[in-house]
């Protein structure tokens, strides 16, 4: 159910959501790894451009070139999530950056525009598939409460991408030319093996855990006997009553690793004075090198001794306790891609309404650099205007992610991303008659901010109407109907182009594309709570 808190108990015992530790490294990894994503993306009209002059083919026929790419990287959104199920987001993704590269780097000694659409829409997208959809699938497994925060930071790459990747491949192209350009750009794919090496498994996340809570364990009785030794006990204490707890201690450590689950908290509950303790307990775990979680876990002794000494747990606590507390790991695998979720009404149209999405947003930054160029602005004018969406969308990723986690916000962030497609929808339609620069920045700079705020939240939004158990499949079939809108967006802008000699109809129509998106959303939505509100009068 989308309520679920997905949880996982640590080696001590402690069963918390996964809102922190090294899943900000994972945030961090996903943001680079957006990072490349939304530079080949956004750059595509920058490289549209780049390809007309050099092969002096049809608009339509060129778009093709982008078009295919980004459709590739979503029509191969299942596979990758599959791999994911098989192998792990770590594998998956490195495997991929080194398929971007080899796809990127042989376009550079294209002989014409179907060379390219194997080599840099093919290749290239299989590559940028195995990147894409782990860095969205993970971050959404490493966090539930704080999951909108961490989704949008890190779907912020695709806007910092956009803001710095146009103007630098207009450099590139204007200084190393066309087959220096894409050597370059084959090197900068390639990154993403480094940050794909950060993609730590949970599996893996949860052994560390164990293993450092087993040090912890060590350490504690290293801080007992200091302390012990030091004499700082007070009258009460009975220093006797130290040793059994340690050689309880030591025996189970030998014995049975997985019984741990009772240690630390016992220990804590056969002290009667906890100052010198405490300060004993952290200075071993600096001097051990331990994490900050458990420098801090030492810091509040006095809680856990308080929340131990209420629940009256022993020492001898029985099998069937300690059981009960320990993590229930499944050796069972997911499925590889389940169907069957695009049974759910909401998860159909939410599907619907993105490949519209899609279509209208992709095609209008593919030709936005080609349409500020016809009303007379100059070819880096024009990468800037993109690199202005792109700053703003940086924003947008972030501050949506902090404003739908408030907890008066999230019951209504479907709704809220509806609004926003609406909005976006009459922005697309607005571009091309802004002729001054200045107007055209500030409205594609709203346009960006909107733009990265609906997509930041799509993996968190996709949770919100499966839950999290479902995430990675459902993700795979999402990304494979973007991957129609964007195969249909841009060579159906070019057509239009190619019909009428402008580009400002292609807008138009992705304006149309964009508000019947948020009305086939919509649809689903209040099919969905005609279907609750049914079920609650049969009940």
């Amino acid at each position: 159910m989308p309520g679920n808190k997905e949880q996982t108990t640590d080696a001590c015992g402690y069963s918390h959501a996964l809102d922190g530790g090294y899943g900000w490294v994972i945030v961090l990894g996903s943001f680079l790894a957006h990072f490349v994503i939304g530079g080949f993306m956004r750059s595509g009209g920058v490289i549209y451009i780049e390809l007309r002059e050099k092969f002096h083919d049809s608009a339509a026929n060129t778009a093709w070139v982008i078009s295919l790419a980004v459709t590739v990287r979503m029509l191969f959104g299942p596979l990758a999530s599959a791999l994911c199920n098989r192998f792990s987001c770590r594998t998956v993704v490195m495997a991929g950056g080194v398929v971007l590269c080899a796809g990127v780097l042989i376009s550079a000694f294209a002989p014409n525009l179907e060379f390219l659409y194997f080599s840099y829409s093919f290749i290239g997208g299989v590559g940028r598939a195995f990147i894409y959809t782990p860095a969205v699938v993970i971050v959404a497994l490493y966090f539930e409460r704080r999951r909108g925060t961490a989704s949008g930071i890190a779907n912020a790459g695709i806007g910092s991408g956009t803001f710095i990747a146009p103007p630098v491949v207009e450099i590139l192209f204007r200084d190393f030319g066309f087959a220096g350009a894409f050597i370059l750009l084959a090197a900068f794919g390639l990154q993403t093996c480094v940050f794909g090496a950060l993609f730590r498994p949970l599996a893996a996340q949860y052994r560390i855990s164990k293993r450092r809570c087993v040090e912890t364990e060590i350490v504690v009785t290293d801080a007992i006997s200091n302390d012990v030794s030091n004499g700082d006990l007070d009258d009460g204490d009975h220093v006797e009553n130290t040793e059994p707890v340690k050689n309880h201690l030591r025996s189970t450590l030998l014995q049975n690793g997985d019984e741990l689950t009772r240690s630390l908290p016992n220990i804590l509950l056969a002290r009667r004075t906890e100052k010198s303790f405490v300060k004993t307990l952290s200075s071993s775990l600096v001097l051990h090198g331990a994490s900050s979680e458990l420098i801090n876990f030492s810091g509040s002794v006095n809680e856990r001794l308080q929340e131990h000494a209420m629940s009256r747990v022993s020492l001898g606590s029985n099998d069937s306790t300690v059981k009960a507390k320990k993590p229930v790991l499944s050796n069972s695998r997911p499925k590889l891609l389940d169907l069957s979720l695009l049974k759910n009404i909401r998860f159909l149209t939410f599907c619907i309404g993105i490949c519209l999405y899609t279509l209208s947003f992709q095609a209008s930054y593919v030709f936005l650099p080609p349409l500020a160029i016809q009303n007379g602005q100059s070819h880096i004018e024009a990468a800037y205007v993109v690199s202005s969406a792109g700053a703003l969308e940086t924003i947008g990723s972030i501050l949506s992610g902090i404003i739908l986690d408030l907890p008066m916000v999230k019951p209504h962030r479907l709704l809220i991303y509806n609004i926003v497609l609406f909005v976006l929808g009459i922005l697309t339609v607005i571009i091309p008659f802004l002729r001054v620069f200045g107007w055209l920045l500030f409205v594609c700079g709203i346009y960006g901010f909107l733009l990265g705020s609906g997509l930041a939240q799509k993996a968190t939004l996709v949770v919100d109407i499966l839950g999290v158990e479902h995430l990675i499949s459902s993700l795979g079939l999402l990304v494979c109907f973007q991957g129609f809108g964007v195969l249909f967006g841009p060579p159906i802008s070019g057509f239009l182009k190619d019909h009428f000699g402008v580009y400002d109809q292609g807008f138009y129509c992705g304006g149309v594309a964009m508000i019947a998106s948020g009305i086939v959303q919509g649809l689903g939505g209040i099919i969905h709570h005609q279907q609750m509100r049914r079920q609650r009068n049969i009940c």
